[in-house]
């Protein structure tokens, strides 16, 4: 998982940084939480899960720092307060990703990316993701192949969409 740390050690670094993670495993957990812990003076770590069960599994991830929340999908928004997370991960996608994009695209700050962790055998998805992602507003995606996983990743546009 050296490809994750390098990713994590090229985020720029600063305080109050939030990030959120939708997974329903422990995959990408342990780095991200010792990248909170190790690199940032204040940072967030909310995991949400789309399941109940999931996050039940979760919890053992819970610490001072880290927020373990499960959030129906039928939610009409993912969060209250608008323009809040400063980074995105997926390590587990919804069946319907383009209502989940839209919902997903109000909890980010302006020109927030997003990173998309693809296993290698289901990396064909990228192109109908990528056209997903486009016509959410997420512009700038990128592919890149790293030893575990293909990564897939985007920007939030930011002042045109009316989000």
């Amino acid at each position: 998982m050296d490809s994750i740390k390098a990713l994590l050690q090229s985020l720029p670094k600063s305080p109050g940084m939030r990030i959120m993670h939708f997974c329903k495993e422990p995959l990408l957990i342990s780095q991200i939480q010792e990248y909170c812990k190790s690199e940032s003076d204040y940072c967030e770590y909310l995991i949400v899960t789309l399941t109940a069960q999931d996050a039940a599994e979760l919890q053992e991830f819970q610490n001072n720092y880290t927020e373990v929340k499960y959030l129906s999908p039928q939610r009409p928004r993912f969060h209250m307060q608008s323009k809040q997370y400063d980074y995105l991960f997926l390590s587990t996608l919804p069946q319907e990703r383009i209502p989940f994009f839209k919902k997903i695209y109000r909890a980010l700050k302006n020109g927030a990316p997003l990173f998309i962790f693809l296993e290698k055998e289901v990396s064909e998805l990228y192109y109908k993701i990528e056209s997903e992602l486009i016509e959410t507003n997420y512009v700038a995606t990128n592919r890149t192949e790293l030893e575990e996983f293909t990564l897939l990743s985007a920007k939030k546009m930011h002042g045109w969409s009316g989000a």
